[in-house]
């Protein structure tokens, strides 16, 4: 029988505080039962590989930021752009606390989870896809001219950089005014950006397939 969500939403929320006060290492089964007030026999049912819980945990993090990141594009008219993307990817990795502790601190913990046999296709990293440039070019939300390979470059220097420098008083109009550069550089000139916002829903949803379809994209 399938747990009630409620009670799957509080054993991962539990696993969260634990995590961001101590760490993957330290979010055993026992830990968040203790702190859950039960049996780790109960959560054990659900979970019972001991990445389990932290794989489950890791899964609902990054839907929520894709779906939090879908839906940001989604209303904004210039969504379909890279810098506009790019934007908001910074915005909600960088302002989602197990997101940013897991890119900026505990990379090699989110390389674990990753490798875990019930983990999604997410990519444990910022790097813009190739894939996603050459679509984005081919559909006009690209100069013609733009080199793939230097804007991709450029993306990730940019988040290395906001990495480094982490955290952030300012962070959206740090993130802004970096953006607002790149897409001087790269985004083409166009008035309609609906065909970019279907390219990063495709793009998305390989990495997660549970992410919802956003109503107008």
């Amino acid at each position: 029988m399938t747990p009630p969500q409620l009670v799957v939403d509080d054993i991962l929320n539990h696993a969260e505080h634990v995590f961001l006060e101590s760490g993957v290492t330290a979010s055993s089964t026992e830990t968040i039962a203790g702190l859950m007030g039960v049996a780790p026999e109960s959560i054990l049912e659900l979970y019972p590989d001991p990445l389990d819980l932290q794989v489950a945990m890791l899964n609902r993090e990054f839907t929520r930021m894709y779906q939090g990141i879908l839906s940001d594009i989604e209303r904004d008219p210039e969504g379909g752009l890279l810098s506009r993307m790019y934007t908001y990817i910074f915005t909600q990795v960088y302002e989602r606390p197990v997101a940013r502790t897991l890119y900026m601190i505990d990379r090699s913990a989110l390389h674990d989870l990753m490798s875990h046999q019930h983990a999604r296709n997410y990519v444990p990293s910022l790097t813009i896809q190739r894939e996603l440039l050459e679509n984005l070019q081919q559909a006009g939300m690209l100069r013609p001219e733009v080199d793939l390979e230097v804007a991709s470059s450029v993306i990730t220097v940019i988040s290395g950089g906001l990495a480094l420098t982490a955290p952030h008083e300012n962070l959206g109009e740090i993130v802004s005014a970096l953006m607002t550069m790149a897409g001087n550089t790269f985004d083409a000139p166009v008035s309609d950006t609906r065909p970019g916002k279907q390219i990063f829903y495709a793009w998305a949803t390989s990495l997660d397939t549970s992410i919802r379809p956003p109503g107008a994209l």
